[in-house]
C-alpha cells in the first residue's frame, strides 16, 4: 500500500498521485501545503459535524461534507477536535462536533490531503482529506461519537 507523506507524518493509502488540485482553504492544511491524490480503492474515513446546528463559536456543520478526517481517528473526542483543529472557540469543548458519520468515498475519486493545520486554535497535526471530484461520499450516521470500534487507519 502506498505512503504518502508530509512533514514526518504518513498515511498509506491504496491511491496514486495526481496532478495538484485547487484547495478550498488553504489557511486548512499546515504550511499551506496538501498532495492530490486518486483513490485506488474504497475509502473509509469519518466525518465529524454539529448535526446542522450551530453553538457559540462553532458554525453549523452537516452530515454531508468534503472535509474528511483519515489516519488515525481512535483518540478522545476532545483529541480528535484538537488535531484536527476543528472550528470552535475551544476545540476541547464538547461543541467541536455532536455527531460522528462514517464516510465511505468510491474508488476514482479526487482528494486533497494533508495535514491539519492549528488555524481555529487547536494543535492541528492530524490528517485530513478534501474531496475534490468523483462520485458522492455515501455517509453513514454512526451512534453518537461512536466511532471508537473502526481501524486506527484509514
Amino acid at each position: 500500500m502506498p505512503t504518502f507523506s508530509l512533514f514526518g507524518k504518513s498515511v498509506d493509502l491504496e491511491a496514486v498521485p495526481s496532478p495538484n488540485a485547487v484547495t478550498r482553504d488553504e489557511t486548512a492544511w499546515l504550511h499551506r501545503t496538501h498532495l492530490t491524490i486518486r483513490l485506488l480503492t474504497q475509502l473509509e474515513a469519518l466525518r465529524v459535524h454539529t448535526g446542522g446546528r450551530a453553538f457559540p463559536g462553532r458554525d453549523a456543520s452537516g452530515e454531508a461534507g468534503a472535509w474528511l478526517l483519515i489516519g488515525d481517528v481512535i483518540q478522545s473526542s476532545s483529541d480528535l477536535a484538537d488535531t484536527r483543529s476543528l472550528p470552535t472557540a475551544n476545540p476541547r469543548s464538547m461543541v467541536a462536533f455532536t455527531h460522528a458519520s462514517l464516510a465511505t468515498v468510491a474508488a476514482g475519486t479526487v482528494l486533497n490531503i494533508g495535514i491539519a493545520s492549528a488555524k481555529f486554535g487547536g494543535s492541528g497535526g492530524g490528517f485530513q482529506a478534501e474531496f475534490v471530484s468523483g462520485p458522492p461520499i455515501v455517509f453513514k450516521p454512526l451512534s453518537g461519537k461512536n466511532w471508537h470500534g473502526a481501524a486506527g487507519r484509514a
